[in-house]
């Protein structure tokens, strides 16, 4: 029974294509890449070791930079913007703190050369 369930979730994971990508422009396509699960593992790490967000989080501005995300085809995404990552997934969503903007940083250095603009990419090093 065990090994049934272990092949049908290996198969649903498989399925699964994640991508990664910035809100920064206007007018135009935000960039997107795709993220392997490797980035994914460590990016749940990460969630996992975040604090729930006890106030409500900072809205990032209508212009510029207004954070990132990964999200899958399926049913989940990730947004992080201001030491602040949102989880939803079936129409609920969690809030946690991430006071060093771990999860954001990782997200930013997962994007291949030359692709973000070169302010993000200060941000991504900080």
């Amino acid at each position: 029974m065990a090994i049934s369930k272990s092949i049908k979730k290996k198969k649903e994971e498989d399925k699964q294509k994640w991508i990664a990508g910035v809100l920064v422009f206007s007018g135009r396509p935000d960039p997107t890449w795709p993220v392997n699960n490797k980035l994914i593992k460590q990016l749940e790490k990460i969630w996992n070791s975040l604090e729930p967000l006890t106030y409500k989080y900072p809205s990032p501005p209508r212009l510029g930079y207004r954070g990132s995300f990964v999200r899958n085809n399926i049913d989940c995404e990730w947004f992080a913007y201001g030491g602040v990552v949102i989880f939803k997934r079936d129409n609920r969503s969690e809030s946690r703190l991430d006071r060093q903007s771990t999860f954001e940083k990782l997200v930013l250095s997962s994007a291949p050369p030359n692709l973000l603009p070169s302010y993000l990419v200060q941000i991504r090093k900080s």
